[in-house]
């Protein structure tokens, strides 16, 4: 798509400065009818480019519609206001150059909708934030530097000074309002309408620039409509009607946007030109800087100042955002979601850590399995089952002692590390204490009356545990015989009869059938 539009604008671009060309080295006529002809093509671009975008307001809606349609009666108010100006220019010559009073109104259209009408159309809600407030202020400023020093300081200078003067200067300003806003429109537009906001963004600046020139040629006494210094209103136009949406990006229109890397370095391009201008200006003129260059310089300074402050203000916020998000992620990873425990592969860790450790000290894994969760489950349903679970790992976190881990492996299965053991027998302490929470009710809140003495083929099943404990010394034993030797007391716990603890003993294995696998 934007090959093609490329092409287009070429194309366009190319037969703009043909007939231009053309028609000032042919020079077919006076002044006046060179004038006109130019300014009929003009006019002509100019309604082709309101009829473009009206059409595509048929494809949008809501804010994109409106913003369509201001963009269509802004150009076709800047087509009325050209007409009205090379019309008197042609009806009375050299006397009609000014712009007249009516023409003034009919441009001014332009100039209040089109920002308005690019900030419906491209605009998102970064718009709203202060650094975005912040790049605005600082691009007007440099393009107002720039502005002043070539163009606006000279005519407000030539005119004497005082408020007539600065009247004379209303276009010029309002032109440098409409770029800054183009430009920071062009950088947070949404995706789907980047090509299309960075074209009507260089049509606008295309045409601002033929009215800097205007201005700066009429203090001069120079100007004379018709001129190659009308090429700018000529090819904006054109490139704004190229820049119309097509349906597939109004589609679009509504997605996030993502700034591109190199748009957050936007405001300091023209921040840059402001500094090589003041430079070469303040060698120019021996050191000597004019009031009103210098007033814009402070605005400038303390704008980039503000700025980076924002900036780094903004960095630190996302640093603690990004700090937590991997927090988070860190917790996820490592905790099982229904129960908080710590999951398989961070008990797994954990006991290999605890394993590596000094091999004066020993360590102890209880492992786990639910008696009689199967039927509650099948029986009340997943979400009764998973009330129990959370239930039950509560009451295994609170018998286990300070450092201890508790870990969810998986389904009805759960271990603890004793990663410290000082005393033996405090495993079994540790055993006795699940036992008895279990033994005791489980206080189940699922807003219904259910009771965990379910019936199933006439036998009552309730929640217990068959709890096997293995001990080990770092350097002694490895994680897999660890958890092998748990796993088979808490099984030869089953075989017993369940709800109950078995310490494990390296007879145990003997009877191990080959199918049970930690």
């Amino acid at each position: 798509m934007a090959s093609g539009r490329n092409r287009e604008i070429r194309a366009l671009a190319a037969t703009a400065v043909t007939v231009y060309v053309g028609i000032q080295t042919g020079r077919p006529g006076s002044p006046t009818v060179v004038a006109a002809l130019t300014g009929g093509l003009t006019i002509a671009a100019a309604l082709v480019t309101t009829v473009v975008w009206l059409r595509a307001s048929r494809w949008a809606s809501g804010r994109a519609r409106l913003g369509l349609r201001l963009i269509g009666i802004a150009m076709a108010g800047w087509a009325t206001g050209d007409a009205i100006w090379i019309g008197g220019y042609a009806a009375h010559g050299a006397r009609g150059a000014n712009v007249p009073p009516l023409a003034d109104l009919a441009f001014l259209i332009p100039m209040v909708l089109g920002p308005l009408a690019m900030a419906l159309l491209y605009g998102t809600r970064r718009i709203a934030s202060i650094r975005t407030l912040l790049d605005a202020l600082l691009i007007t400023c440099a393009l107002l530097y720039m502005a002043w020093a070539f163009v606006l300081g000279p005519t407000y200078r030539a005119h004497g000074g005082g408020t007539g003067a600065f009247a004379l200067l209303i276009y010029p300003l309002a032109d440098v309002v409409i770029a800054s806003t183009a430009l920071l429109l062009v950088r947070d537009a949404v995706p789907a309408m980047r090509v299309p906001a960075r074209l009507a963004a260089a049509g606008l600046i295309l045409m601002c620039l033929s009215d800097v020139t205007y201005a700066y040629l009429s203090v001069r006494g120079s100007y004379q409509p018709g001129r190659i210094s009308d090429l700018g209103w000529f090819l904006g136009l054109v490139v704004m009607a190229v820049a119309a949406p097509r349906r597939q990006e109004l589609t679009g229109w509504s997605a996030s946007a993502d700034a591109e890397p190199g748009s957050l370095f936007l405001p300091y391009v023209p921040f840059g030109l402001a500094l090589v201008t003041a430079m070469a200006l303040f060698v120019a003129r021996h050191g000597q800087v004019e009031p009103g260059l210098y007033g814009i310089s402070i605005a400038l300074v303390i704008l980039v100042v503000v700025r980076q402050l924002v900036v780094l203000a903004d960095n630190q916020r996302l640093t603690r955002r990004l700090t937590r998000a991997v927090r988070d992620l860190r917790y996820r990873a490592y905790h099982d979601p229904l129960t908080g425990l710590a999951n398989r592969d961070k008990f797994m860790e954990s006991v290999e850590h605890a394993l590596a450790g000094p091999s004066g000290r020993q360590v102890a894994v209880l492992y786990i399995d639910l008696d009689g969760f199967k039927p509650i489950n099948d029986s009340l349903g997943h979400a009764v089952g998973d009330r129990v679970l959370s239930v039950v790992a509560e009451r295994l976190a609170g018998a286990a002692r300070p450092g201890d881990l508790v870990g969810r492996l998986g389904g009805d299965e759960f271990a603890v590390l004793l990663p410290d053991l000082r005393h033996p027998p405090s495993a079994l302490g540790v055993a006795q204490r699940i036992q008895a929470a279990l033994d005791a009710d489980l206080d189940v809140d699922l807003d219904l009356d259910v009771d965990l003495d379910v019936d199933v083929d006439g036998a009552p099943v309730r929640v217990g545990a068959s709890i096997g404990v293995a001990y080990g010394r770092p350097g002694h034993i490895g994680l897999g015989e660890l958890l092998r030797n748990a796993d088979v007391a808490m099984y030869t716990a089953k075989l017993q009869g369940r709800r109950r603890t078995v310490t494990f003993d390296p007879r145990l294995l003997a009877g191990r059938p080959l199918g049970r696998a930690s």
